[in-house]
């Protein structure tokens, strides 16, 4: 999506076909089209030469005692490689030439993994750590890579610079020795680069260590620098680091429950030592930054911030730019007009020929919403060519490159690195994970939870949108915890796989046909246009699905000509009809409305004395119903009852009741569903852990009403209020839903017949024990009402539901708590107003109850109202002489009455005992 390093003006175009193949190396850009390439000094050959030292040293007399040899001595035999810098390599020892000029100028370093281990985030081809603007700085004989402090600046030659300069600190990444006398005519030394290098620069080694409890650190002895390449404008170094461990950590006997034991990486074969591939590429900064464009918290943009104490009036320092490619027209007064650089795709040689068509459509859909805004082909695709002598992983080379791990964290993922100066995009790499491609997904997809364990209530939670621990994801030096990383293929492909199945069950469907072949291309375009958005610098846009109504989303004709949700950057699911409804398109082809506004506002040409207004005017239009933008903390936080993944269509009631039809739908068919003589029946088991998920997943968007506040990001324009609680009428309506559909007796059940079939896949299960003999599914139900539980008994609702009193004008009332806990009272006790046996289930969700009301009596938490307190005291009474009554009834097995009186007996003694308040 981005071509830092240059590339020719050929155009792939949007009927799908595949790009024509380009030069073999991309060929420099211009110095007005490529911030990365400004034209070197005539003494430097050209890219990948190998001439010999250019104004080659005079023999020169022995050095003074103490004194480094002199140039032409040490690169003596030494192999050059001209670029951005002169490189001389000799066997394992390599030298960088810096010319008094290089020292103490910033240049852009983008670090990523060349190769890696298939797991935990360590991925051959992905982009880790931040960009950085580095220098070098010599002190004595030491040469010192710097980063240098982006985050806090003010204007040059100021005393307020200079205030900031003595307060700020630039970070050290590496040092080497200077190993020559300066070259008599260039004046330039030699630095070790292999002795900067030969550490542990990006910091894998305590990644590692924390990631597996092993002592790895890094071994220089058998790490060695591999390669390197050169170009105007451009030097990569590619290294093999190695890490080992002499001794293997066992967990040890005694440990408490979940403390953190040792493991060992998977597909190694002696888990002592590995090794991590790291790509290193240094390119040179645009000469004059980038054009900076404000941002504005109603578009959705990725923003470079920085503090800037020059005006020390501004209310804050702080000032956010978006991020976004430099995009210019050849013909500025032409309507429309070609760019003077495009932003270029390569497709990585690794993609399969399948998948590239599907792939290039996905990045070219793109261009209607630059076509929009004057620009004609500002996205080229180009495909790298088998014997290409250069690598997608270079700066300045925008891909799409194809992952095959062992166990993959993300579906694809589209990272970039900005220019801090001005959030210039100057590099990014697409990786989509091989699996995204594929049926069956790893077991941990297949079958939810089952175990009741935290990973299974950990998984319910981050299926029912309740705020949870964030992903992981590379940051310097370390794995930094990221919220704000995207699922979105992950959870995609899961999807795909369910669609898959369903459509088989109905006999709708071959999984092995051309139909489910183009399913999977369907996919993979959505995929990667969400992925290109990314690397255009949009964020996630989990408003966009409630602008389109419910109608439209089901209407065959409509989604196969339209966009069914306002933006490819939502998470949305696959657009499944319920049995004997018309199927619409289940994948998005085509960008949304949003898409096209969001492009406006960061990239159409602006004069820098009208952008101010005209900014104001393209944000102003956020009112408009099919613009509505809210992201990853809207939908983190868990107030936003619109700010959801996975729903899709206005009418969120509608969609839950289809996603619920479907599921029960397809649990009634596993009952017959004809097998292949060579099938096994594992078939059976993902199907239904599949249609638990989808439900788990229709559950949490009816349950985010519940309480739910419209967090609008709108400015007083609209005439709207910012914070808007749910209609309590619609909030009922999705806890009566959730009654029904989820905590009701009936709501997931087989029959003893088809739990006799629910085998496992043996070979999987020889493989790895946590696929368990038995298909657990009533522990899976229970762990997704526990999560339903949680929210609605919590402390976070509780306070949300009082404080909305506040919030609603009469004559509208509100959603009380008292009414909250009533309904549930009534849902999960629902045996008592009958004469029936509670069954062993229920009896299950019952006891789960009436553990929060007693831990609600006794430990109130700090966030725990007295209100709340009081209403749960009151119900406890009240039900513990509702158990008591209906103990003694007729018709109970014994293990039910004794159900009913242990309830009771617990709740008494919570009331009886003295509380535990925290902060008392």
């Amino acid at each position: 999506m981005f071509c830092l390093g240059g590339c020719a003006q050929l155009t792939t175009q949007s009927t799908g076909a595949p790009p024509a193949a380009p030069p073999a190396t991309p060929p420099a850009p211009t110095a007005q089209a490529a911030p990365a390439a400004a034209t070197p000094p005539a003494a430097r050959p050209a890219a990948g030469t190998t001439a010999p030292a250019p104004g080659a040293a005079p023999a020169a007399a022995a050095p003074a005692p103490g004194q480094p040899p002199p140039f032409a001595t040490v690169i003596k035999d030494a192999k050059p490689t001209h670029g951005l810098f002169s490189v001389w390599q000799k066997d394992e020892r390599v030298w960088i030439e810096l010319k008094p000029e290089d020292f103490d100028k910033p240049f852009f370093l983008s670090p990523k993994l060349r190769t890696g281990i298939g797991e935990n985030r360590l991925y051959g081809g992905l982009m880790v750590g931040a960009p950085t603007l580095v220098q070098f700085r010599r002190q004595h004989n030491v040469v010192q890579l710097v980063a240098i402090n982006q985050q806090q600046v003010a204007q040059a030659g100021t005393p307020t610079a200079r205030a900031v300069a003595a307060s700020i600190s630039p970070s050290l990444l590496t040092a080497g020795p200077v190993a020559s006398q300066p070259h008599p005519d260039r004046k330039a030394v030699l630095v070790e680069l292999s002795a900067m290098l030969m550490n542990d620069v990006l910091g894998i080694g305590g990644h590692l260590q924390r990631t597996y409890r092993q002592n790895y650190s890094f071994e220089g002895r058998n790490s060695a620098v591999v390669g390197v390449r050169g170009q105007p404008g451009l030097l990569v170094v590619e290294t093999n680091n190695h890490f080992y461990t002499p001794n293997i950590a066992v967990p040890q006997p005694g440990s408490p429950p979940g403390a953190p034991v040792p493991s060992l990486p998977g597909g190694l074969p002696d888990a002592r030592s590995l090794f991590i591939g790291l790509h290193f590429s240094m390119m040179q900064l645009p000469d004059a930054p980038m054009a900076r464009r404000p941002a504005d918290p109603r578009v959705g943009y990725f923003q470079s911030a920085r503090d800037d104490y020059t005006d020390d009036l501004a209310r804050s320092p702080r000032q956010r730019v978006v991020n976004r490619w430099r995009l210019e027209k050849k013909d500025p007064a032409a309507a429309l007009s070609e760019p003077v650089k495009p932003i270029t795709y390569w497709l990585d040689r690794n993609i399969p020929e399948k998948y590239r068509a599907a792939i290039t459509a996905g990045v070219l859909e793109w261009n209607k919403a630059f076509e929009r805004i004057g620009f004609k082909d500002a996205v080229v695709v180009k495909q790298q060519p088998d014997d290409a002598d250069w690598d997608t992983l270079d700066a300045g080379v925008a891909s799409l490159r194809w992952m095959t791990n062992r166990e993959p964290q993300f579906g694809a993922i589209g990272p970039s690195h900005v220019d801090p100066r001005s959030g210039e995009i100057l590099d990014a790499d697409i990786g989509i994970e091989s699996l995204s491609s594929r049926n069956l997904r790893n077991v941990r997809a297949r079958l939810l939870g089952g175990t009741g364990t935290a990973a299974a209530a950990q998984d319910w939670a981050e299926l029912l949108q309740v705020a949870g621990p964030p992903a992981p994801e590379l940051a310097a030096g370390a794995l930094a915890h990221d919220p704000l990383l995207c699922r979105h293929a992950d959870h995609a492909a899961e999807q795909l796989g369910y669609a898959l199945d369903v459509l088989a069950a109905r006999g709708e469907l071959d999984p092995d046909s051309p139909e489910a072949q183009q399913f999977v291309l369907d996919y993979m375009k959505d995929v990667t246009m969400h992925e290109v958005g990314h690397t255009l610098g949009l964020r996630h846009n989990f408003r966009a699905s409630h602008g389109i109504r419910a109608s439209q989303v089901a209407d065959p004709e409509f989604t196969r000509r339209e966009a069914f949700t306002n933006s490819v950057m939502e998470y949305a699911p696959v657009n499944l009809p319920r049995p004997g409804e018309p199927a619409a398109a289940p994948f998005q082809a085509t960008l949304g409305a949003y898409d096209y506004w969001a492009i406006e506002y960061g990239y159409k040409p602006i004069a820098p004395e009208e952008q101010a207004a005209e900014l104001a005017r393209i944000a102003g239009r956020s009112g408009e119903p099919t613009l509505g933008y809210g992201t990853d903390e809207d939908n983190f936080l868990g107030i936003d009852p619109d700010a959801l993944q996975f729903d899709l269509g206005d009418d969120v009631l509608a969609f839950a009741a289809r996603r619920f039809d479907i599921a029960r739908d397809l649990f009634r068919r596993q009952e017959t569903r004809p097998l292949k003589p060579d099938e096994d029946y594992g078939i059976l088991r993902r199907t239904l852990g599949y249609a638990v998920r989808d439900a788990g997943r229709a559950a949490g968007v009816l349950l985010r009403q519940v309480g739910g506040v419209r967090t609008l990001r709108d400015f007083p324009n609209t005439g709207r209020d910012p914070l808007q609680p749910l209609p309590a009428a619609d909030q009922r309506a999705a806890l009566q839903m959730l009654s029904q559909r989820v905590l009701a007796a009936d709501a997931f059940v087989v029959s003893p017949a088809l739990q006799r079939k629910l085998a496992p896949n043996f070979l999987e299960r020889g493989e790895s024990l946590a696929e368990p003999t038995e298909y657990p599914l009533g522990q899976t139900v229970l762990d997704l009402q526990r999560a339903i539980l949680n929210r609605l008994m919590g402390d976070a609702l509780a306070t949300r539901v009082l404080d909305t009193e506040g919030k609603v004008s009469p004559p509208a009332q509100p959603l009380r708590l008292s009414e909250l806990y009533d309904q549930l009272e009534a849902d999960v006790w629902s045996e008592l107003a009958g004469s029936a046996d509670i069954p062993q289930p229920r009896r299950e969700l019952q006891r789960e109850h009436v553990s929060r009301m007693a831990t609600l009596v006794l430990r109130p938490g700090l966030m725990t109202r007295s209100d709340a307190r009081a209403m749960v005291r009151s119900r406890g009474a009240a039900l513990a002489q509702r158990l008591e009554r209906a103990a003694g009834r007729k018709g109970l097995s014994a293990e039910a009455r004794a159900h009913l009186g242990d309830s009771a007996e617990t709740l008494r003694s919570a009331l009886a005992a003295s509380q535990q308040r925290a902060g008392v």
